[in-house]
């Protein structure tokens, strides 16, 4: 049975039984900080079972996108080694708020595995909790398993909670199948492969640890499709299921490879490859993107691991982004995401392995020397792998498994530590001191979070305000929640409340709001306005340092004044941010994708996925908005559910998750059609005129514009029409048409300065006697070493004499050192002149050695800093040196 066809019957079989089946939620949960990714199928519906009476739907199904890559569950290191680990797979899930308990579900999961999946009774067995007698019996009397066949576990088997502290949880029952290994006996649990997990949430912990029985029980199961894809074709491997193999049979390794690799270590790096692929496809499909931090370095350990296992299968050309038409015809049908967006996705796989390949033979260089040094223990140092990770962009698993490959170990205790302190030095410091930031910052969380349980709502009206509107606009509204911080300032919802908050790019309106309390007038001034996670509310931050008492009570009026120079100004950019997105579609193609955006009062920032934009590009870009600026087309808004906006062809931001129901469109008639929360102009005239002001990489695959439209970028255009005036004075150009003949100009005289120089220090290169010289040796490996000392003034080019008295002439070192190089081959040369150092070595010549390390070693004995390449490095020394007696300690 094809994994396509579990799916489908999976979802049918539930669907059948009153299930409302619901498509799988993101990776990335949306709502829940606690998670760096979804990584079980009861993630999106967690609120539910807090809060059962609120769920939507009493039954659901649905087969759910899973990543086990980073955090509590992360199982990484085990991909490809292992028969049932993965980075990404997929949980087929169904579960009930209330409307049945498990006497239900474990009727429905025996019918579903013995009459639709055919599963022999005979080769299933279940384990309940030791004191569940009921579940027990059910089995047992019930279904009528063979007792033998029904084992009872300890709580930490049988037991599910939604971690250590308080919340609902319960015991479960999980069905397992023989996998009838020769190698085990069949009471040995390692014959027997779990497959699904019904858990029984009938309990709430308590703080204390007390168990106490749910008001409202409910049932939450999990089924891994890949390993229930493996037990129905016969596999003894995950890896061996359709579900993989397409992809793997598209992975062409070097004739070379089966030479030094065996065939076991071969398929261990396509298993790993082929796991990676499907993880990062889908993470960059949800906008996650390689980086440092977050769930962006997961993805960036995830490609680059997936990168070495080609190299050292010897594949030479893009190893992820040549296998994405696999991974389209393996799981596009189900997922059309990844085919929607393949373009982006394949444009930053291709980006990110470019990058690590620049580094990974310096890396794997480093490695090789560190495996040649002998060391009786055979670790990796804490240094040397925070080095490979902060230069080379190793991560430090990636470390790890090539140490492992070698015999080696990581010193990993070390290096959390150097991170750690590297952290800290880096983190930048909040002005007004940590630790009152941090009390001031728990108090918002707790207020956020008691108003979202308790349902807080704030109907927003600000729709209806003009935005080109120059008068004062305010709003009565009653107070719904207030709460007063420690540091003087106070958190407010207000209802109806006309302010927006910061959301959809948008950044928040300010304002002020006015309370009058014992016959006297308090006005308050709005820092931001922020919604609640659940999106029912908006909570203001006002300042009110200075007040005695309590000024807000429940119930009370107050009024809401917004800024309307602000909410203009955000108006202006963020129309004129849907006028640049539809004409970079046009200009560039639909692959386009946006991937983030900041709108502003006085500009805008678009990040999107695409190749560098030329500048005829960015010019027609320009071209199109403004027309669309002076066309003036009126904006029109939309309710519509999901569907029918996608069916009239509505862009959305693919980072974004949108409600099933009602969703809000912006359009522009002819021009532009997009999902959207944020405050608009009602025409667009006022978005003229509209400059692009720069356009750059920000990662890998992703690109920023910055641009300011209307007034902003009338004022902008100002300023540049003044320095351009400014620039044309000191050019001595008659007017601003002749700034370019007159630039012309002085490049010419500059390069041909730059040519005489050249030519003199070639020359001074060749014919300068150095103070004094003397022969050493340097490094472990006892490198013969020459340092030539040079005289400061004698020596100096023509254009910096000045800076040779202090400093010497860098360029003029690095000439005589590859002088001295070609001309005397058979020793390390270092020559300084001042503070300037250069060192060179002719590695053909001297065996072993190599510049960028010697240089490195002198910087031991001589305090300064610098590196290079094998045959020259420089660098510069703490305090110059004259004469060789300064250099006792070489």
């Amino acid at each position: 049975m094809s994994a396509s066809e579990i799916r489908e019957r999976y979802t049918k079989f539930f669907a059948n039984n009153g299930h409302t089946p619901l498509a799988s939620s993101d990776i990335v949960p949306k709502r829940d900080s606690t998670l760096l990714f979804t990584n079980a199928g009861m993630v999106p519906f967690k609120q539910f079972f807090l809060n059962p009476m609120s769920a939507p739907y009493k039954m659901v199904t649905s087969v759910q996108k899973c990543v086990r890559a980073g955090g509590k569950h992360n199982d990484l290191d085990q991909v490809g080694y292992t028969p049932r680990h993965h980075t990404f797979f997929e949980m087929l899930g169904n579960f009930s708020f209330g409307a049945y308990g498990k006497r239900e579900i474990i009727h429905m999961a025996w019918k579903f595995v013995t009459e639709e999946l055919k599963m022999p009774p005979s080769m299933l067995r279940v384990t309940v909790l030791e004191t569940d007698d009921e579940a027990y019996d059910i089995w047992k009397n019930e279904v009528r398993i063979d007792p033998k066949r029904i084992v009872r576990c300890g709580p930490e088997d049988n037991f599910w909670s939604m971690g250590s502290g308080e919340g609902p949880c319960g015991p479960s029952s999980e069905i397992f199948w023989d996998t009838q290994d020769p190698r085990y006996s069949e009471n040995d649990e390692e014959r027997w492969l779990e497959f699904w997990n019904l858990v029984f949430m009938q309990y709430h912990r308590t703080a204390d640890g007390e168990l106490k029985p749910l008001l409202t029980p409910c049932i939450d199961t999990g089924m891994g499709l890949e390993r229930v894809a493996s037990i129905l074709q016969g596999k003894k491997n995950n890896f061996d299921t359709d579900i993989f193999q397409s992809i793997i049979n598209s992975i062409r390794h070097s004739a070379s490879v089966e030479a030094v690799l065996p065939s076991d270590r071969i398929l261990t790096y396509k298993r790993i490859i082929t796991d990676h692929l499907r993880a990062s496809a889908f993470l960059i499909a949800e906008g996650v993107y390689p980086s440092n931090t977050g769930r962006g370095y997961v993805l960036r350990r995830i490609i680059r691991r997936a990168v070495r296992a080609g190299r050292l299968l010897g594949i030479s050309d893009a190893v992820l982004s040549g296998l994405y038409p696999s991974l389209e015809s393996a799981m596009g049908a189900a997922y059309p995401e990844i085919v929607e967006r393949r373009r982006p996705i394949i444009s930053v796989l291709e980006s990110e392995e470019k990058t690590f390949l620049k580094t990974l033979d310096k890396g794997m260089s480093l490695l090789e020397d560190i495996f040649a040094s002998k060391s009786e223990n055979k670790i990796i140092s804490g240094k040397d792998a925070f080095l490979l990770y902060d230069t080379h962009g190793f991560p430090v698993d990636l470390t790890e498994i090539i140490a492992r490959d070698h015999g080696w170990s990581v010193d990993i205790a070390s290096f959390d530590q150097i991170q750690r302190e590297s952290r800290v030095r880096n983190q930048a410091t909040w002005k007004g001191g940590s630790s009152k930031r941090d009390a001031v910052a728990s108090e918002i969380d707790s207020a956020y979070l008691k108003w979202q349980d308790a349902a807080i709502q704030s109907r927003f009206c600000g729709y209806d305000i003009d935005p080109e509107s120059n008068m004062q606009v305010s709003v009565t509204a009653e107070v719904a929640a207030f709460r007063e911080l420690s540091n003087g300032d106070a958190l407010i919802v207000i209802d109806p409340c006309p302010f927006y908050a910061t959301g959809g790019g948008q950044q928040a309106d300010t304002g002020k709001v006015t309370v009058t309390r014992d016959n006297e007038m308090h006005q308050f001034a709005v820092k931001t306005a922020v919604a609640l996670p659940n999106g029912k509310a908006t909570v203001l931050h006002l300042a009110v340092a200075g007040s005695k008492h309590a000024l807000f009570d429940a119930g009370q009026e107050v009024i809401g004044t917004i800024d309307m120079k602000r909410r203009y100004g955000n108006a202006v950019h963020h129309t004129a941010t849907h006028l640049l997105n539809a004409a970079l579609r046009m200009v560039v193609g639909d692959s386009v994708m946006q991937a983030g955006s900041l709108v502003q009062p006085d500009g805008l920032r678009f990040d999107f996925t695409s190749a560098p934009l030329t500048s005829s590009q960015l010019d027609r870009i320009e071209e199109l908005v403004n027309k669309a600026a002076l066309d003036n087309f009126s904006l029109c808004v939309h309710q519509m559910t999901l569907e029918q906006a996608k069916t009239r062809g509505a862009v959305a931001m693919f980072t974004e998750k949108y409600d099933s129901g009602n969703v809000r469109v912006v359009e522009i008639p002819g021009v532009s059609m997009e999902l959207c929360g944020g405050t608009h102009l009602h025409s667009t005239r006022a978005v003229f005129p509209f400059q692009i002001v720069s356009e750059g990489s920000i990662g890998s695959g992703t690109r920023r514009i910055e641009a300011v439209a209307g007034a902003s970028a009338a004022r902008w255009l100002q300023r540049q029409l003044g320095y351009a005036r400014a620039t044309a004075q000191m050019l001595e150009a008659k007017s601003l048409d002749a700034m370019d003949k007159k630039a012309q100009q002085l490049v010419d005289r500059n390069k041909a300065l730059k040519d005489e120089v050249g030519a003199w220090l070639q020359t001074a290169a060749v014919n300068v006697e150095a103070i004094t010289t003397r022969a050493t040796k340097l490094g472990t490996k006892n490198v013969p070493t020459v340092v030539h000392v040079l005289p400061l003034l004698a020596c100096s080019s023509p254009m910096s004499a000045r800076n040779a008295q202090h400093s010497g002439d860098a360029r003029l070192v690095a000439e005589r050192a590859r002088f001295l190089r070609d001309t005397q081959p058979r020793s390390a040369h270092v020559v300084i002149q001042g503070c300037a150092v250069a060192l060179s070595v002719d590695t053909e010549c001297v065996s072993g050695a190599k510049a960028g390390e010697l240089l490195r070693e002198l910087f031991s004995m001589l305090p300064g800093k610098g590196g290079g390449q094998d045959t020259l490095a420089q660098g510069k020394l703490a305090s110059a040196v004259t004469t060789f007696d300064q250099l006792t300690c070489i």
